[in-house]
């Protein structure tokens, strides 16, 4: 089907473009989620945590990803589509023709302003709605799994600074029998505790759970004082905070939408403490997905440039020009985040010098003021050649 306006060398660069985009998409996801899967096989053997759950969890999860994927799939797909055409000879053949860098360019462009638009849905309202989501699916773990998490004749530290024994629980009901707890979480205050039965309660309200125990005594020491004493009980109420992998706190300002960030990044400077936090993650919205456009730019540049490490060299180019944004960014967020500067300068630091890098090299690219003959890797192949040469005997 033909679309008014756009050529068969458009669609042709746009599909050279796109395939190994979708691949490092998929690619750099799932390097990313391998990270996390560690964690999340301790849950469920820890936790009694179904895989279906999990499932669930990578999928809320999954945008945060996604927004950080995207930028570099672009640059990704760039730097391999105009790499394999540049290896071609696709690009000179088409620029003796009379195409210049600037018109075979508009289509990767098109690409990257789809990419940008995709990626500020996902940043204006998909990660904020998965992130809420995200935390509520928590707290259903924390109270469905917290019990299923403790496991019979064994010490458990599923809760912090509490080590907690069970003798036997109850499949039926859940019910927990002779239990016996340590409590560390006050240096000044040792406490052992024993009861003949108890439950787990969550507390929505307060994010937490409640051990509930029945017909106990309370064995305490104070450091302080060199004292001890015993409390007998009938119920007695204990209030931990679950780990952080199941447990919430506060809501977040990643979990905020737009006119909530803005109402409260309002009302704390109207109180005069101004929530660092949200504004760094407002900037944040509106400089991440822009990196879309820049990276396609700069990827343009340096897929006409020859890679004697074939395409995985130009992964690696990404990787660490990637991995020099991210930097970058971390430092920005964290002058924003201490109020050292404003957000948005703070944050746009990485686009800035991005920007500069990807205009100069672009257009040094199209008027054939650039050195071609020379990749962005071959620094690195010069440093071992040097050092393949030093080893050979005089």
């Amino acid at each position: 089907m033909r679309i008014p306006g756009i050529t068969i060398i458009d669609r042709y660069v746009a599909q050279e473009v796109v395939a190994p985009f979708a691949l490092g998409v998929l690619l750099l996801t799932f390097a990313l989620v391998t990270g996390r899967l560690l964690r999340l096989t301790e849950m469920v053997v820890n936790h009694g945590v179904s895989l279906g759950d999990v499932a669930l969890l990578i999928g809320f999860v999954m945008p945060a990803f996604l927004e950080l994927t995207f930028p570099m799939a672009v640059l990704l797909g760039v730097l391999i589509g105009f790499g394999r055409m540049s290896g071609d000879r696709e690009l000179i053949a088409a620029r003796a023709c009379g195409v210049s860098l600037y018109r075979l360019t508009i289509p990767v462009m098109g690409v990257a302003l789809v990419v940008y638009a995709l990626s500020s849905w996902f940043a204006f309202t998909v990660r904020p709605w998965a992130n809420s989501h995200l935390r509520e699916e928590i707290f259903e773990l924390t109270r469905t799994r917290s019990t299923a998490g403790l496991k019979e004749k064994v010490f458990n530290r599923n809760f912090p600074g509490l080590v907690v024994y069970v003798e036997h629980v109850s499949t039926a009901d859940d019910t927990l029998h002779s239990v016996m707890i340590s409590d560390a979480r006050d240096p000044d205050q040792q406490n052992t505790i024993i009861a003949r039965s108890g439950i787990v309660v969550p507390d929505r309200s307060h994010k937490a759970i409640t051990l509930r125990l029945f017909d106990g005594s309370i064995f305490g020491a104070e450091a302080r004082n060199n004292t001890s004493h015993v409390t007998s009980f009938h119920i007695y109420d204990l209030n931990v905070q679950p780990e952080e992998e199941l447990g919430a706190g506060d809501i977040d300002p990643e979990e905020m939408s737009l006119p909530d960030l803005r109402s409260a990044i309002a009302q704390a400077r109207a109180s005069g403490k101004p929530d660092y936090d949200a504004e760094t993650e407002l900037a944040s919205k509106f400089t991440l997905p822009f990196t879309t456009m820049l990276f396609a730019l700069l990827g343009v540049s340096l897929g006409l440039k020859p890679a004697r490490g074939g395409q995985s060299e130009r992964f690696g180019v990404a990787i660490a020009l990637f991995f020099l944004y991210y930097s970058l960014m971390r430092a920005g967020e964290a002058l924003a985040q201490r109020g050292l500067l404003y957000s948005f300068v703070a944050m746009s630091i990485p686009d800035l010098v991005f920007a500069v890098l990807a205009i100069v090299l672009f257009v040094r690219s199209a008027t054939d003021r650039a050195d071609q003959g020379r990749g962005a890797g071959d620094f690195l192949w010069d440093w071992i050649e040097r050092y393949e040469r030093q080893r050979e005997p005089a």
